[in-house]
């Protein structure tokens, strides 16, 4: 089984150039996340919990879940949730567990969650060192949708809520009636930040195992997920390229809180 392609990158124009490699000759956009932690699998929120690993466990925390916030958060906003997509996707904006996977079309803000805040320690000259490797996934998702529903014939791109095939996705759907591997789907702009991180996102079926995983065990298609990989030695001279170019707190946070943590580092906060 062939395993999913590794590109080391040591610099930002590396980085650039190897982008353009593998956008070349696409008619489809790529898709990209970033992680701070090589080890990370492609996993979602609901997938990782503890005790709970059965699906059907899962699909019934899940539906606890929906119906626990729907009901407590009710003071703290004047939403009202018509559809559970919409639910679900407002959840995930709040990091409540889901079979929810974020993603963007900007591999510069990928870039930024890759190395912007990565784990560090302070060494005895007060510089900042970096523990782990980080990471940006690349995802095709028109090839990856058209594999994962081959059982449907499916010849289309990236999905909407609405659409036939996304049925099986449902938070409603039975699990009998659930589809087996994940799909990449345009979500709800519900929130100013998924508008700047040009936010879309994948969602899980019953199979639990993360899309790293199931590229290999279910034959996906050569390249339609990549892995590029930042030594942990290379980040600090690669953040100072990534926020020269503007890609700050304040870009991928278009708020307070991402104006303040900008400040903080501006000023060397983070040491």
């Amino acid at each position: 089984m062939a395993k999913v392609q590794e590109k080391i990158i040591t610099k930002f124009s590396d980085y650039i150039k190897h982008l353009e490699t593998l956008q070349e000759g696409l008619d489809s956009q790529l898709w990209y996340r970033g992680s701070n932690n090589k080890s990370h699998n492609l996993v979602p929120g609901l997938y990782r919990h503890k005790k709970r690993t059965a699906m059907e466990d899962l699909s019934k925390l899940e539906k606890e879940l929906i119906s626990r916030f729907k009901q407590r958060s009710m003071p703290f906003t004047d939403r009202v949730f018509d559809d559970q997509w919409e639910l679900l996707f407002y959840m995930q904006h709040y990091r409540i567990p889901t079979r929810l996977l974020d993603w963007t079309e900007n591999p510069f803000v990928a870039f930024y969650f890759a190395i912007g805040n990565s784990a560090y320690i302070t060494n005895e000259e007060k510089e900042l060192v970096f523990q782990n490797d980080a990471t940006v996934w690349v995802l095709n998702p028109v090839v990856w949708n058209r594999h994962a529903l081959t059982h449907q014939s499916y010849e289309g791109g990236v999905l909407l809520t609405i659409d036939e095939e996304m049925k099986g996705y449902h938070p409603s759907a039975a699990i009998s009636k659930m589809n087996n591997q994940p799909v990449a789907l345009y979500g709800i702009h519900n929130s100013p930040r998924i508008v700047a991180q040009r936010g879309v996102f994948t969602v899980s079926g019953q199979i639990t195992d993360g899309m790293d995983l199931l590229y290999n065990t279910s034959r996906f298609p050569k390249n339609s997920l990549t892995k590029i990989v930042i030594p942990k030695e290379n980040i600090k001279e690669l953040r100072l390229a990534l926020f020269s170019y503007g890609i700050t707190e304040s870009v991928v946070y278009p708020d307070l809180d991402g104006l303040a943590l900008e400040i903080k580092r501006f000023y060397e906060f983070e040491v």
